[in-house]
């Protein structure tokens, strides 16, 4: 019993599934050993980062020999650099092969479970609820995908998610400092004479600085506002990182910033302040450390991200901005949804995997990155969300939702917001999107199913008086009517089953592994997901 409950802390939980998940994204990572959907730009970009020759990047077309000399890249020049100088190290340390240009994304991928652990360690302070949060996280199908290949939305999400962690700490780091304040005004106050009086800070009241004021409101002290907080700008430097990768990680820093400032004037929301008042003064107070914190840190670290690019471009400002402008223009009117059919009349897709946003939680439309027919079986790999997690978050998500509104939880205020600040900006894009823009989503859905699980795991019967509510009493017992057992956890116990289980149907086709054609048709249950 000693050893088990040695194994019942966080940092147990966090090493194991993080074990679980590197070797789920490694085992046979170089296969297949050609690219994969769009590695046929980022490994050739950052094997042209590392120096190597047009021969050895397979720079071949005509096309990427003009990016190779007016871009130092080839078609992914419409992405900032960071990412594929994630790719280049992988490229460098094993050469320009499937391994070499994938390891970075094995490590990425991994990160983000170990993670995601991590945040729900520090939402939820459960070693249990930590090993299930990383657990779901290990066996997403659509995780495990992009940590297989060598694109750039696997590392997007790393540095959104450290970014999002960050974020936590530095409000348990600031809390920390609030409860020191607070301890150190209560204790410095006299004896209240009479008894309920306190000292008020004067914004507080039209009374000037110092007076006794009759309340019945504990003490309390100003919310402090240190403009350095350390763990804020490192998420910002997170995010900075992020929008490196890919423009759309600007949509985690929206979130992030929309929840700095639900934070501070819940900080602020103290003894008689209105709401109104606590929003006034956390904007006053807090603003400009979070334009150091999370806006000129992001850009100073976007910005160091461009230097090598700087250097081999002789240091030109005005290619640099040319460069951005036409990067703009590419996702504003590069690509469209639909173009003209000359033989048909017709409008059709240009590309025949895109998704709507509206469907992504839904799996109306994954994508399908390789596939390759043997006979009667097929190699393949589909980029698709768990099932069992997706599907799950429809329900999960709105009961996160119920219980911040009812509870005024924080802790599930962070994750709709974290989730729904990164989303909603996708509705309102005019260019094409494909499912797996979801990724850096699925962190904050695996934490809303999580909590759904955990809450449902402990909950138990309660049987109320049908005329006033109030919970009733066994006639047998005299004990009030509240089951002891918690019959709701085998469901939970259950589902988690189903969830590896689904994850372990699906894994020939996360992996190129081959598959017959019967066991394809069995987990293949819409037309659309070919």
């Amino acid at each position: 019993m000693r050893a088990l409950a040695r194994l019942n802390r966080p940092v147990v939980a966090i090493v194991a599934v993080t074990a679980l998940a590197g070797w789920l994204r490694i085992v046979h990572v170089s296969h297949p050993a050609d690219y994969v959907f769009d590695e046929v730009y980022y490994p050739k970009a950052a094997c042209i980062l590392v120096g190597w020759s047009n021969d050895t990047c397979t720079v071949d077309s005509s096309d990427e020999q003009y990016w190779r000399t007016t871009k130092w890249d080839v078609g992914s020049w419409v992405h900032p650099p960071l990412g594929k100088w994630e790719i280049a190290m992988g490229v460098k340390l094993f050469g320009m092969r499937s391994f070499g240009w994938r390891i970075s994304s094995v490590v990425a991928g991994t990160l983000v479970v170990t993670l995601t652990a991590v945040m729900a360690e520090l939402l939820f302070g459960s070693a249990l609820w930590t090993a299930v949060a990383g657990l779901l996280m290990a066996v997403e199908n659509l995780n495990v995908v992009m940590s297989r290949v060598g694109l750039l939305d696997i590392h997007l999400e790393f540095w959104i998610v450290l970014a999002f962690v960050l974020f936590l700490l530095d409000r348990r780091w600031i809390d920390r400092r609030q409860a020191a304040a607070d301890e150190a005004s209560t204790a410095s106050l006299p004896d209240p004479d009479p008894p309920g009086s306190q000292i008020v800070e004067a914004e507080d009241t039209a009374e000037p600085a110092g007076v006794i004021v009759e309340t019945d409101a504990p003490p309390v002290a100003a919310a402090v506002s240190p403009i350095w907080r350390p763990w804020r700008f490192a998420a910002g430097a997170a995010l900075g990182a992020a929008a490196a990768v890919k423009w759309s990680g600007v949509f985690a820093l929206f979130a992030v910033v929309v929840v700095a400032y639900m934070w501070e004037t819940t900080r602020r929301h103290r003894g008689n302040r209105t709401w109104f008042r606590a929003l006034g003064r956390a904007i006053s107070r807090e603003s400009f450390g979070i334009v150091l914190a999370l806006l000129l840190t992001p850009i100073a670290v976007y910005m160091i991200t461009w230097l090598p690019w700087f250097h081999h471009f002789a240091w030109s400002w005005h290619d640099w901005v040319a460069n951005m402008g036409a990067t703009w223009d590419f996702h504003h009117n590069g690509i469209q949804w639909t173009k003209l059919d000359p033989k048909t009349g017709l409008q059709v897709p240009t590309h025949p995997y895109y998704a709507r946003p509206g469907g992504w939680i839904l799996l109306l439309r994954p994508i399908s990155f390789y596939v390759k027919d043997i006979g009667t079986s097929t190699e393949q790999i589909l980029a698709i969300g768990n099932p069992f997690i997706f599907w799950a978050s429809v329900i999960a998500l709105p009961y996160v939702l119920l219980t911040w509104r009812r509870m005024r939880d924080w802790r599930a205020g962070f994750i709709i917001v974290a989730l729904l600040g990164q989303y909603v900006p996708w509705f309102v894009q005019s260019r094409p999107t494909f499912f797996f823009y979801v990724l850096p989503l699925v962190p904050f859905m695996v934490l809303a199913v999580t909590w759904a699980c955990r809450d449902l795991s402990d909950a138990k019967i309660v049987v109320r008086e049908p005329d006033t509510g109030d919970v009733a009493i066994n006639p047998d017992t005299g004990e009030p009517a509240i089951s002891t057992a918690h019959v709701y956890r085998p469901f939970v116990v259950a589902y988690l089953i189903a969830v590896v289980v689904v994850f372990w149907l699906f894994w020939p086709i996360l992996t190129a592994g081959r598959i017959s054609d019967l066991h394809l048709r069995t987990i293949v249950w819409f037309r659309r997901w070919i």
